[in-house]
């Protein structure tokens, strides 16, 4: 017999931004009864068409449904929707699903007011596009008190059916998910300023997109190799050194100097491996920059 909590079929969505809109859309195409409501009516109006009910508040949101996922810009709206409107009396007896990006600070005052007026709280990160959410490539990061992770198993798996639980500590989503953000758009920002230079010095972007292609498993192999070297203290080990890495970004500032490309991106690089030959870590492993970004590791 299975002690999966049984089907959660009414859920509310606060906030219809791109991703709230996502997020309702893939409930009511899994059948389940939506109540959403928004700042801007028209936003609620078109899922209205899509099969959602409007709420003309967030109270009616909050008591629509038992569990109520909140999907806003920020904290700072969903602080003031909470007093303009007296949400905290309607938090007793209700699950929310927070999905709006905050600091450490604000997770934690938030889960401590709705825990004060009898709520219960996940919070989360979505690491993926709307378009992902119900799909394999949905990405979606919880914490919070077991028993309620358990309770909210049902509604998170009709958004990603893989989720994954970051156990008890709140602030889980929000550091991973930022962490997984500095890595996605250091990646990205190389990759544009890479075809910047490209395109500067008169090379085919559809080749340069070519070799970037070829890499894919080398990096991500080297991604791997990175972390573990980190988590295993073995930042001495390596196949190219800091100092290498440094001078291979110096050449990459002369070339972009020369083609008159923007060099910031490069020049914050250099700045961390200079930051790197200061602390002593020429030849240790890229891995070891990790001391620069946090040199004083428990």
């Amino acid at each position: 017999m299975s002690d999966r909590p049984p089907p959660i079929r009414d859920v509310s969505v606060i906030g219809l931004g791109s991703m709230g809109a996502g997020i309702a859309r893939t409930f009511i195409e899994r059948g389940c009864r939506v109540s959403v409501w928004n700042r801007s009516r028209e936003k609620v109006d078109a899922l209205v068409q899509a099969g959602a009910i409007a709420c003309d508040g967030p109270r009616d949101a909050l008591n629509a449904s038992t569990h109520v996922i909140v999907c806003l810009s920020d904290y700072t709206v969903w602080r003031a929707l909470i007093e303009a409107h007296s949400l905290t009396h309607h938090f007793d007896d209700t699950c929310i699903i927070q999905l709006t990006t905050g600091t450490i600070d604000e997770v934690q005052s938030h889960a401590a007011l709705v825990h004060a007026h009898g709520g219960r709280l996940t919070d989360g990160a979505i690491m993926c596009y709307p378009s992902n959410l119900g799909t394999e490539d949905a990405s979606l990061l919880m914490a919070g008190a077991s028993n309620v992770l358990k309770e909210c198993d049902p509604v998170l798996r009709i958004l990603d059916a893989k989720w994954t639980n970051l156990g008890e500590d709140i602030n889980g989503p929000a550091i991973l998910s930022r962490s997984l953000m500095a890595g996605m758009v250091g990646s990205m920002m190389g990759l544009v300023n890479g075809a910047a230079i490209c395109r500067a010095g008169g090379v085919s972007l559809d080749v340069f997109m070519e070799f970037n292609e070829r890499s894919t498993g080398v990096i991500l192999a080297e991604k791997k190799r990175l972390v573990e070297a980190i988590r295993d203290g073995r930042t001495e080990e390596t196949q190219a050194s800091i100092k290498a890495w440094r001078e291979g970004n110096q050449a990459l500032l002369s070339v972009a100097k020369t083609l008159g490309t923007n060099r910031m991106f490069q020049e914050a690089v250099q700045a961390i491996f200079q930051e790197g030959r200061k602390a002593g870590l020429d030849e240790h492993d890229l891995s070891a920059l990790v001391n620069v970004f946090d040199p004083s590791p428990e």
